[in-house]
């Protein structure tokens, strides 16, 4: 089977049970760092340099590629930039609240000015803040209250990539364009010390130029498990092979494995509120083990994700898709 037949089966897919399970990823990962500390190894680390947080993120971006590419292909500018504010900033923007919240009961003294400026610099994307004076103090990990939303400025940043390349019809002629970029950028962090956002940002951006490039070959990239052993056999030669192995997994599993039927994609929301939940439990519940602290963070973050999918998410969808598409 090629991606484009499984493409064609709608929604009798796992795509969005893997989001979700890269998000519990990262949840589960960052257990060891907040119930233990900032420096804690992470699971994965030492077995495979990332940890495990890591590798999910990097999921996340190989699947973002491959979907928006799609949207990319088919919306004008206007509709492609209207539909991504859609999907990123209302979540964003309540989670944002929630942590501020949650930020205040741990001790925090937060001021409508101090409040307004959080809010404000976290829906620009650019100048997130992660900490707040006086909010969980006595945790392990102190004052840092969401984390993880630092990825959503990359993810932004390759969605701009990706669609200008997109509509220069840089991908239709060129297909190996963007993963030359990726590569050629991923090769000059490795080198040189690049600024701290491009050294984060370059292999971030190479899987997500693997899921454009794959969207673009679709036609003829085989959901192939000998591809992916090929992939796994060279994957100790360096990042760019292990990000193929990886995203030739994903999409085995995607479109080959047993669909589980999921009616909410609850992905984003474990993403966005699963730190500031975690630290809240640690507040609370002082001592937990990092195994612990990850049941109970999965545990308590899926109520505010469904909650996330049901009331913010959805009702933007909803006005997302009514939006017009090209040919």
């Amino acid at each position: 089977m090629y991606l484009d037949q499984a493409f064609g089966q709608a929604r009798a897919n796992n795509l969005n049970a893997l989001r979700l399970a890269a998000a519990a990823a990262v949840i589960v990962s960052h257990a060891w760092p907040l119930g233990h500390g900032p420096g804690t190894p992470e699971p994965l680390k030492a077995l495979t340099g990332h940890a495990l947080g890591g590798w999910a993120v990097v999921l996340f971006f190989f699947l973002s590629g491959l979907l928006i590419a799609q949207s990319a292909a088919t919306r004008s500018a206007a509709d492609f930039w209207t539909a991504r504010a859609r999907r990123i900033l209302p979540g964003l923007a309540m989670a944002l609240v929630v942590t501020l919240i949650l930020a205040a009961l741990s001790g925090a003294s937060l001021t409508p000015g101090l409040a307004t400026d959080y809010i404000l610099r976290g829906l620009t994307l650019v100048s997130l803040e992660h900490r707040i004076p006086g909010a969980f103090v006595a945790n392990p990990y102190p004052l840092a209250v969401n984390g993880p939303l630092w990825s959503l400025f990359h993810e932004v940043a390759a969605y701009a990539i990706c669609f200008a390349a997109i509509r220069a019809g840089l991908v239709q002629r060129a297909p190996l364009a963007l993963p030359l970029m990726a590569l050629a950028l991923w090769a000059a962090a490795a080198l040189w010390s690049l600024p701290a956002r491009l050294e984060t940002f370059a292999p971030l951006f190479l899987a997500f130029a693997a899921g454009v490039t794959v969207w673009r070959l679709r036609a003829r990239w085989p959901l192939s498990p000998i591809l992916l052993l090929a992939f796994v056999i060279f994957a100790p030669l360096g990042w760019p092979f292990a990000v193929a192995a990886l995203g030739q997994a994903a999409l085995i599993l995607a479109f080959r494995a047993p669909v589980i039927p999921m009616r909410h994609d609850l992905s984003y929301g474990a993403y966005i509120y699963g730190w500031p939940v975690a630290q809240y439990i640690v507040h609370q519940m002082p001592g937990l083990s990092a195994p612990e602290l990850a049941i109970l963070s999965l545990a308590a973050t899926l109520p505010f994700a469904l909650a996330s999918w049901l009331f913010i998410e959805t009702p933007a969808l909803r006005q997302m898709r009514k939006l017009p598409r090209t040919a």
